[in-house]
């Protein structure tokens, strides 16, 4: 997953404001009353966020599991003039040097990781590498997102430069959606086709918050996207926090 996409996913998501989401992640530091000064960017993708992150003054981090993304990564920060420790890594076997402030997990990072054991393995290796008292910072695409508006749904994008088609498939069973991406890329008077295939696993709330308590996290909380209030019945990205005791 994410090797030639890799390569498409910025102009892809040319779209997001990455500066408005390290807002709201800012907006939840002073809400808990943290000021930390090492975060670690997990599932950091080409650095969206990571750079931001870096560029408002703190010292940060990036992780991720693939090595296409953060090559792009790595040249968006030196473009820039940021010094950023990108490691390759999968995050339910997460190994670092020391002990951060805070980390965050944005834009469905958790939603790829298919098995509820796994994921409860990336908490616990979250929650062994925060200081105590440290944060945790991540969004998930509601389940019903996945389910009811993704799910089993045909999308398309006739963008001249990029055209997409998105084939979906929900499996009530597994919970599990599969994407199915064909994209055309515009190569001169041509287009190039690129097929990709990415799963992603539907949480609901409540069993995010069991797998929290279940790995000793305490003071969590949860926010619609950009802002500071409760999520709704039908909201499709749900942000949550929650602390490592001191």
């Amino acid at each position: 997953m994410y090797q030639e996409f890799a390569y498409l996913y910025d102009a892809l998501m040319k779209n997001m404001d990455y500066e408005k989401w390290t807002d709201q992640i800012e907006a939840i530091f002073q809400r808990y009353g943290e000021k930390p000064e090492t975060v670690v960017d997990l599932a950091c993708g080409t650095g969206g966020i990571t750079n931001i992150l870096a560029s408002r003054g703190y010292q940060t981090t990036g992780v991720d599991l693939s090595g296409d993304m953060l090559s792009i990564a790595r040249e968006k920060a030196r473009k820039s003039g940021l010094r950023i420790p990108y490691i390759c890594q999968d995050i339910t076997g997460l190994e670092l040097h020391r002990p951060v402030d805070a980390m965050v997990c944005m834009c469905d990072g958790f939603n790829y990781i298919l098995d509820g054991r796994d994921l409860k393995k990336a908490l616990q290796r979250i929650y062994r590498y925060l200081n105590p008292g440290g944060i945790l910072i991540f969004d998930i695409s509601s389940h019903y997102k996945l389910s009811a508006v993704v799910g089993n749904h045909t999308m398309a994008d006739p963008d001249e430069d990029i055209s997409m088609i998105w084939l979906n498939q929900f499996d009530e069973e597994t919970q599990i959606l599969e994407m199915n991406l064909t994209f055309f890329v515009k190569e001169g008077s041509l287009y190039r086709r690129v097929e990709e295939t990415q799963l992603q696993r539907a949480y609901r709330e409540e069993e995010i918050i069991g797998l929290l308590e279940e790995c000793g996290y305490s003071g969590m909380e949860r926010f619609s996207p950009f802002f500071l209030t409760p999520p709704k019945k039908k909201t499709q990205r749900i942000v949550f926090a929650a602390i490592r005791p001191a």
